[in-house]
């Protein structure tokens, strides 16, 4: 049972009160099919646009997208979109229809090319609720019967028989977003592409040409983002691969390591789901390997190596985001961490503290997520000891940032002012050999970063150094004496007498 809200059940019936047909359509009754709550609502009649605006005259309405033939009507707090029958929206280019059907048609997939009004029921004349109620959903395109002129006949006199068969290009052919739309609905949840769906979908491949870049780049990260994005990467890459090219070396490449048991594809298929929700982290997961088909050479034992891949991976992973023009703060956060995927991160936690210092902490972070998600999708045991150690090190640098711990010299309680105005050091050199002195003991000690311990540790450190100098200038001063003292001798030893053997006469 459909149960509508109080709002939508009042424009249904301000539309019913003119005289008019109302249905709410699309995606909000797929929802509320499976149960589901949507937020937004779509509502179709046979009124014209003028119609539409005199029945909501008391209402606020917004003609924004009426170049689309959509008008916008708030009721009682919600907007509801109402729209005339239509056949076709291209751009701003609108073609309207004379019955609900032919609106419905045009909507791409059965699931979605259903109606429902309080008075007349469901519409469904493609059978987009049978699609829903099985163990899987499945997508099917919208299709029609198509006919076609017989062949000639093989027999002489056989009489020619026209072809009919039923076609689904239509639904792609007209809006070719839909072939990634197909396979972002099993993304974002259980569904599965029909199979004749799919033939159509490989089929007409070559719609991508004709694809808004921008509509390309949303649906990508809807995909890249849903719950079962490694399962679709790879079931799907046949579509994929006409969208993003660079993928198709990585499908089916074996990597010969004893470190990974999948191929590329699949490798980066489990890696985008093994990551966390985050748009950067799936996408660096998606382009971080692409490079290694191009690197990959074998050894003398027939092992694997992949060197360079990640400035290889880099350029690949550029090239796309030129292409489909996604912002670039985003270019450039996806592009370093593609780079920097391999990245060793050292289990002691005073080196970590010195690679926060090196890449900053949220850039670290995000390495982080993504060499444990990399790490997780390279074995069958997803728990590797190599995630786990990369886990431990997440942790660990989320407590050095929970427990404010130094890991930059800038954080140190004491500044090089406070060490000029103790008089404990003379000059600049002075002031920055004996903070970095302090910052060494901080990184080991990190409750000594307490200004008056510092302090007292300073002037430590000035006695001994003064020690130590004074200790290295007796040395020196001592050295100097006795250099003194062997010239002296040495001016004054008496030449010895050179002594020649005569030869003796013959």
């Amino acid at each position: 049972m459909i149960i509508l809200p109080e709002q939508v059940n009042k424009a249904i019936e301000i539309l019913e009160n003119s005289g008019y047909d109302a249905y709410i359509v699309g995606a909000c009754v797929r929802e509320l099919i499976l149960g589901n709550s949507p937020q937004d609502f779509d509502i179709v009649t046979n009124a014209g646009i003028n119609d539409i605006l005199f029945a909501f005259r008391d209402y606020r309405i917004s003609d924004e997208g009426l170049p689309r033939g959509e008008i916008l009507v708030t009721v009682v707090g919600m907007v509801i979109q109402i729209s005339p029958y239509r056949r076709e929206v291209v751009g701003n280019r609108v073609m309207y229809a004379e019955d609900l059907e032919t609106d419905l048609f045009r909507r791409g997939f059965t699931m979605n090319a259903m109606a429902y009004s309080p008075r007349i029921g469901l519409v469904d004349p493609y059978g987009g609720r049978s699609c829903l109620n099985g163990e899987v959903k499945r997508v099917v395109a919208v299709g029609e019967n198509v006919t076609v002129p017989a062949a000639k006949p093989a027999k002489k006199n056989a009489p020619a028989e026209p072809e009919t068969y039923y076609d689904m290009s239509r639904c792609f052919t007209t809006d070719p977003i839909r072939l990634l739309s197909a396979i972002r609905y099993c993304a974002e949840d259980e569904y599965e592409i029909e199979e004749q769906t799919r033939n159509t979908m490989r089929q007409n491949v070559s719609c991508f040409d004709y694809a808004d870049k921008a509509e390309i780049r949303r649906e990508l990260t809807r995909i890249v983002m849903g719950k079962f994005a490694a399962r679709v990467l790879e079931e799907y890459s046949d579509i994929l691969k006409h969208v993003l090219p660079e993928i198709e070396p990585c499908i089916g490449f074996e990597q010969h390591s004893p470190h990974h048991d999948f191929t590329v594809w699949t490798h980066i298929a489990r890696s985008v789901g093994y990551s966390v929700p985050d748009p950067v982290i799936r996408f660096a997961m998606l382009f971080h390997d692409l490079g290694k088909p191009d690197c990959m050479y074998l050894d003398n034992n027939g092992s694997g190596h992949f060197k360079g891949h990640g400035e290889r991976g880099r350029l690949l992973a550029e090239g796309i985001m030129r292409r489909l023009e996604f912002d670039r703060d985003m270019s450039e956060e996806i592009s370093w961490l593609v780079y920097h995927h391999d990245e060793d991160i050292p289990e002691d936690r005073k080196a970590l503290k010195r690679l926060i210092n090196d890449l900053g902490a949220d850039d670290l972070k995000k390495l982080l997520r993504c060499e444990i998600a990399d790490a997780r999708a390279k074995k069958t045991d997803s728990e590797s000891e190599s995630a786990q150690k990369l886990r431990a090190a997440l942790t660990a640098l989320n407590e050095i940032l929970e427990n404010g711990e130094c890991y930059n010299i800038s954080q140190l309680a004491v500044t090089k002012r406070d060490l000029f105005d103790r008089r404990l050091v003379r000059s600049e050199q002075e002031a920055d050999e004996l903070m970095n002195a302090l910052f060494e003991i901080v990184l080991d000690k990190p409750s000594f970063n307490n200004r008056l311990m510092l302090l007292d540790m300073a002037e430590r450190s000035k006695a001994k150094l003064e020690q130590l100098a004074a200790e290295r200038e007796k040395r020196r001063r001592e050295q100097e004496e006795l250099e003194r003292q062997e010239k002296e001798r040495r001016k004054n030893r008496r030449n010895e007498p050179i002594f020649t053997k005569r030869r003796a006469d013959k």
